[in-house]
């Protein structure tokens, strides 16, 4: 942990004491291609019961930190029950934890057993194919890479889950164990996005983003494919887009 890292840390068990339950950095920093002068500081600042209202007070004082999750424990089960599967993944394996409580312990060994989680994240990727693509045109050099390669490694994950029964981070391993869905030179393209992520290229044209669009395209149809029948025939029939909570709620 850095200087900046351990004085945010010793900032937020200050100020929170007991509600703080703990602070979880992923991303660049443990993903080895941290940017001392460039990156952020990517975070999880998990709560107990109420989330505080002090997460625009601490970005001011922490220009760096990054808190895309300042939340409480149940907002952290409800966003997975939703189909969130970036957040399940990146707290089991593909971060680092700063600071913990006996009550993080307890949310990590209950979201390993959520029930309906992989129908649940295929309901995410159904959901969020329009946005997601409609996010990536309107990007450009490494802020294009950035958003397409979670996306790619995130769908590659979940088949490996599905597929496999195994929960695995590393992108090379999950384009290993899911080379029946991708050709040579999908897997290589994939290879090449992470190089150029790791070195923060600019270089992705009109041309790496439509053989992206693609990529996306083939791998949704594969896990939509996967999706348990009476799962998909319920949310169809009886639940639209509109209603999706109510789906939730049927469910749990």
């Amino acid at each position: 942990m850095d200087k900046y890292l351990r004085k945010f840390v010793n900032y937020c068990k200050r100020e929170f004491k007991d509600e703080l339950v703990a602070i979880v950095i992923y991303g660049s920093y443990i993903w080895d291609y941290f940017d001392k002068e460039k990156s952020d500081y990517d975070l999880f600042v998990i709560f107990k019961d109420k989330t505080p209202r002090k997460r625009k007070h601490i970005s001011k004082k922490f220009k760096r930190v990054a808190l895309q999750y300042f939340c409480n424990i149940d907002d952290i089960k409800r966003y997975i029950l939703e189909g969130h599967w970036a957040i399940y993944i990146t707290l089991l394996k593909g971060s680092k934890v700063l600071f913990k409580t006996k009550y993080y312990n307890k949310l990590i060994q209950h979201i390993r057993n959520m029930p309906h989680f992989k129908n649940n994240n295929i309901l995410g990727i159904e959901r969020k194919r329009g946005y997601i693509r409609n996010v990536l045109i309107k990007k450009k050099g490494y802020s294009a890479i950035k958003w397409t390669l979670p996306e790619l490694r995130k769908r590659l994950q979940l088949l490996t889950y599905i597929k496999k029964d195994k929960i695995i981070w590393d992108l090379n391993k999950n384009i290993r164990l899911n080379k029946k869905f991708l050709n040579k030179e999908e897997s290589d393209f994939i290879k090449k996005l992470q190089k150029k992520e790791s070195i923060r290229s600019n270089e992705f044209n009109k041309s790496d983003k439509k053989f992206s669009l693609c990529i996306l395209d083939k791998l949704d149809n594969v896990l939509l494919k996967s999706w348990d029948f009476s799962f998909r025939y319920l949310y169809k029939s009886f639940f639209p887009a509109k209603n999706y909570p109510l789906l939730l709620r049927f469910l749990f």
